[in-house]
């Protein structure tokens, strides 16, 4: 028996709705049950679709990678179709509360009472949105509290609100501190804090807010005891002759553990109509497999982006490994295999769900089923560029083909999405292929097939028999492969001892605006900066009366010397021409002036908003003429998430984007050094050694700290600081993206020099 099509209940925007009141059908479809509440009496047909989408809906649509959060753009009712005085436009996935058809509550009334782990989690997804929504113009839905519901743990959006301003955090902080005199005791002084911080500008960043909230929630959570069930299982289905897909742990399989032991399952769909399908999904699930059992995790140990990290790695080596048994067998086109992935893995309270494809996630709780992962395929791809509505997007003919699995292509162009879900309370998260998901299955069965386990009436195992079940009675058309993963979360009886949080005031580093150039800074030990400033000070103390000393009077007269000759450069023309032509033979610098402007044989360096996979591009000078600034070398570190610089690169250097690990707080590149410029070669000193020091350094026998004065005339001033090396062509390293994109320039088309040591990878970052 079918069931029936699902209401949907969906909110209006615009003028047309105004004229309307409860208990009006409008354009014959559309009931009014509230104030813009709608429901759609003709789910089973398409709504009116736009010609042209207004640019004020386009943020929904770019946003639609943050689905469990923003509402969705379902159609359009014109003027014309309702007779009202303008459109209507409608969403759906909204925060609508279905059996009682009125909205969610508003955070700001649920957040009295609330556990201080809930509290928290509410202000990591804020923080997590934060600068989505300032990419996008809509930044000021963060701070409009009407708009801001709740539904369980998770915060939902009305709507999204148009940027008049440019809002910034510390107007975030001051709408948080309205919530501090209901805020859980356990967390009270933490938030009070961390508002105070906002506030005063010393938070400057979504990442920073994400870092603070993060450790306070990591805190809160050792306050629970948590246990996992998995149970796994596969079918051939009753269309197909042989399984493609694959699961891990192996079908049958039923597991309890805790999150210490980091428990993990994984889905793999062979892709339709490609050979050898069954071949990919198991190579697949035996990397992956292998590769997170490497992966050391602790239970005193909390480091996201470093998991992340490791899980998008351990997909990129799944597929490549297809792709090189592709290649090894000189499989092409369609005869290459491939596969989809999702898997999720628990660690201490967070879910981290990775995929690449179309194989779902869904996260179920008491309050309502929602579909964490986003499917890889071109009706997806056309709502994000903010070309088409999604219902629209479905209507194409290749609306379902995938722009991305494992093993087509090279690790190059692939992208994995690696989230995380901060858990506070039971829920139960379902790994499954489209042999499920397709025609809306798991949105049909999900009250009666998969919420029974929260109240325990049904265990996993049973529930995974009927979802199989449901899916070959159902769908029937495809293999299915189905993973429940029960998470269950317990305040222990001293969590409620409401003990204070204790996080310090700014974990993260806050960079402080140097005074000055030429004083060198370790980036590598941070916190000795203030010691170093000190020391210099007593330096200067201890020296002999300064107004008798010769290097004082050697001083003034090196001053004077060079006042005199920059006042030469600019007012006595023939002087600033013999300067520019000795400058240029020396340094192989032509210093350009506004009359003659430079000329070069090569495509001018576009600017980059965005960096993909494969692009290249060269770190950018600050001023054209200039000697080379600390500031305009391109720092990298090890790891993604890592404060320490493993090294840096010069300017003029080309790189090229070899990863791209793309998480909700923020982008992070990893960067391979191609070229640096002969220049550089040519000029820096000979060593054995591939770091780059300061002229200003201390003895290797002396281990203690050293008192250190500048040189009196340097002839060049001090690019790098201490101790921090200079990557050389063929190293790589981790950067955020937003930091890349404004020190560098794209080069669409570079040459074989400057492509150097990274002529072996495939350039094309568009490539499939």
């Amino acid at each position: 028996m079918q069931n029936s099509v699902p209401k949907h209940y969906l909110w209006a925007l615009g003028e047309g709705i105004k004229a309307c009141k409860p208990g009006d059908l409008i354009a014959g479809r559309y009931l009014l049950k509230r104030d813009r509440l709608l429901v759609d009496n003709q789910p089973e047909q398409l709504p009116e679709l736009p010609e042209e989408i207004p640019n004020f809906l386009t943020p929904y649509l770019r946003l639609f990678a943050y689905q469990l959060h923003v509402p969705q753009v379902y159609g359009l009712v014109s003027s014309k179709a309702s007779q009202l005085a303008g459109d209507i436009w409608l969403l759906e996935n909204g925060p609508i509360l279905k059996v009682s058809e009125s909205l969610m509550p508003e955070l700001a009334d649920k957040w009295k009472g609330a556990s201080a782990m809930r509290q928290l989690n509410w202000l990591w997804q804020i923080a997590q949105l934060w600068q989505p929504c300032i990419t996008q113009g809509v930044a000021s839905t963060l701070l409009t509290p009407e708009l801001l519901r709740v539904e369980g743990q998770l915060v939902r959006f009305l709507e999204l609100q148009p940027d008049r301003k440019p809002p910034n955090l510390s107007m975030l902080g001051k709408l948080w501190q309205q919530w501090l005199d209901e805020a859980h005791p356990a967390i009270a002084n933490f938030l009070s804090q961390l508002c105070q911080q906002m506030v005063a500008g010393q938070i400057r960043n979504g990442e920073q807010l994400m870092g603070q909230l993060d450790q306070a929630l990591a805190k809160c959570g050792r306050w629970y005891d948590r246990t996992v069930e998995i149970a796994t299982g596969t079918d051939v289905g009753r269309a197909r002759a042989h399984n493609e897909d694959a699961c891990y742990p192996p079908s049958g399989t039923w597991f309890a553990g805790d999150p210490g032991s980091s428990p993990c399952a994984i889905v793999c769909d062979g892709i339709g109509g490609q050979d050898g399908g069954e071949v990919a999904s198991e190579l697949a699930i035996s990397v992956l497999r292998d590769k997170l059992q490497q992966v050391v995790l602790h239970k005193d140990i909390y480091e996201p982006l470093s998991l992340i990290s490791k899980l998008e790695r351990s997909a990129c080596a799944a597929n490549d490994a297809i792709s090189s048994r592709n290649d090894s067998e000189n499989r092409q086109g369609r005869q290459r295999m491939g596969t989809t992935l999702v898997m999720a893995l628990a660690h201490l309270h967070e879910l981290y769900v990775a995929h690449v494809g179309d194989s779902r996630a869904y996260w179920i709780t008491r309050t309502g089923c929602y579909q964490v992962t986003l499917d890889d395929d071109v009706a997806c791809r056309e709502v994000r560029l903010g070309y088409a509505l999604y219902r629209d997007a479905l209507e194409q003919v290749a609306a379902g083909a995938l722009i991305q699995a494992l093993g087509i292509t090279s690790s190059n162009t692939l992208h994995p999405t690696v989230q995380r879900l901060a858990v506070d309370e039971d829920c139960v998260l379902l790994l499954c292929s489209d042999g499920l998901s397709d025609k809306d299955r798991v949105e049909e069965c999900w009250e009666t097939e998969i919420l029974p386990i929260l109240d325990g009436t049904i265990d996993v195992a049973a529930a995974r028999d009927r979802l199989i079940d449901i899916a070959n009675t159902k769908n029937g058309h495809d293999n299915v492969t189905v993973a429940l993963i029960h998470c269950q979360a317990h305040l222990r009886e001293e969590g409620n001892t409401f003990t204070e949080l204790s996080v310090a005031p700014l974990d993260l580093p806050i960079e402080p605006i140097a005074d000055s150039e030429d004083v060198p800074t370790d980036l590598t030990d941070r916190t000795g900066l203030g010691d170093t400033n000190s020391l210099l000070r007593t330096q200067f103390i201890q020296l002999a009366d300064p107004s008798k000393s010769p290097l004082a009077l050697l001083l003034k007269i090196v001053f004077l010397l060079g006042l005199g000759g920059v006042f030469a450069y600019f007012f006595i023309p023939p002087v600033g021409r013999a300067i520019d032509a000795a400058g240029e033979s020396i340094f192989g610098i032509k210093i350009h002036d506004e009359s003659s402007p430079p000329t070069t044989d090569e495509t001018e360096p576009e600017p980059v908003q965005s960096l993909e996979k494969g692009s290249f591009v060269e770190i950018k000078i600050s001023a054209i003429g200039e000697l080379e600034k600390a500031g305009d070398r391109l720092e990298l570190h090890g790891e993604i998430g890592q404060l320490t610089v493993k090294g840096t690169v010069i300017t003029g250097s080309v790189l090229q984007v070899t990863n791209k690990q793309l998480t909700p707080q923020d982008n992070w590149l990893e960067l391979k050094v191609c070229s640096i410029p002969e220049k550089a070669l040519s000029t820096s000193p000979k060593s054995k050694s591939n770091k780059d020091f300061s002229v200003v350094s201390k003895p290797e026998t002396d281990r203690s700290p050293a008192v250190t004065t500048p040189s009196p005339s340097p002839a060049v001033k001090p690019t790098v600081t201490v101790g921090i090396p200079k990557l050389q062509p063929g190293e790589i390293g981790w950067i955020q993206e937003k930091d890349a994109v404004a020190q560098v320039v794209s080069i669409p088309a570079p040459n074989p020099n400057q492509q150097g040591k990274c002529v072996d990878y495939d350039s094309n970052p568009n490539a499939n």
